[in-house]
């Protein structure tokens, strides 16, 4: 007689556990995978957890069976039954019920398929989930590839040098610009974030022909109180060369 693998309910007992399988009566010898399914049925997606590992552990204790064996039986007894249901007559009167049996099954085989360590399901179907996989990586790397070539059309071969130890100076011209007007009253160019400048002299800039870390340029565009930097690398006067003064256009 096949040991089943899963914990029946002891006859007459009334402080059953909820997953154990049977009747008031016990489990029906052979019925153990009618019972074991019945109680998919019943319990919410959040169970199967709970559900699955129950009937493991007795599994287990008992040295029934290993994880992977009770994985395929399990497998096979859902996998069954979801076929006996498809093979249905669909004008029957009971394919309404057929029809909510087979995708709550099918939830139950979402969950076998997030724990099947071993590929231990039948083959096409672990080979088909792989080409899925692998046909989304390639999509996935096409599309940072593309991406990809659009960044490198703001790459530059050789950065603007910036003569050595001036980097204050040309930081202090960039601030200065930062705070031009239109006639309008507008700013002449504006951003949200400060990190924005920082990122672009390290990327365009270097200093006598050493690259420039953001970090380094970050410290110049740090909180102000008036117009003194609080915190950070502050431009000191000696190190201000230049002053860019607006000019009023001729009135015709």
């Amino acid at each position: 007689m096949k040991t089943s693998y899963f914990k029946p309910r002891k006859s007459f007992s009334f402080s059953a556990h909820p997953y154990d399988l049977g009747t008031f009566m016990g489990l029906r010898y052979s019925y153990d995978d009618n019972h074991f399914l019945l109680k998919i049925y019943r319990i919410e997606e959040e169970e199967f957890p709970r559900y699955y590992n129950y009937h493991l552990n007795y599994a287990l204790e008992g040295n029934l069976t290993g994880k992977e064996d009770f994985f395929r039986h399990v497998w096979q007894i859902v996998q069954n039954r979801i076929r006996h249901f498809e093979m249905q007559d669909p004008f029957s009167s009971n394919h309404a019920m057929h029809k909510l049996s087979i995708e709550k099954l099918q939830q139950f085989q979402e969950y076998l398929k997030r724990i099947d360590e071993w590929n231990a399901r039948p083959s096409h179907i672990v080979i088909e989930e792989k080409e899925n996989i692998i046909q989304k990586q390639k999509e996935l790397i096409e599309e940072f590839q593309a991406r990809l070539d659009e960044l490198r059309v703001f790459e530059v071969s050789q950065k603007i040098r910036v003569e050595e130890g001036y980097v204050a100076t040309f930081i202090d011209l960039f601030k200065q610009i930062e705070k031009l007007e239109l006639p309008s009253g507008r700013k002449l160019i504006l951003s949200d974030h400060q990190i924005v400048y920082p990122r672009m002299i390290s990327k365009y800039f270097s200093d006598g022909g050493d690259d420039i870390p953001v970090e380094t340029l970050r410290n110049y565009y740090v909180g102000k109180k008036d117009d003194v930097t609080s915190k950070g690398t502050e431009i000191k006067p000696e190190q201000k060369f230049f002053k860019i003064v607006p000019i009023t256009p001729n009135k015709k």
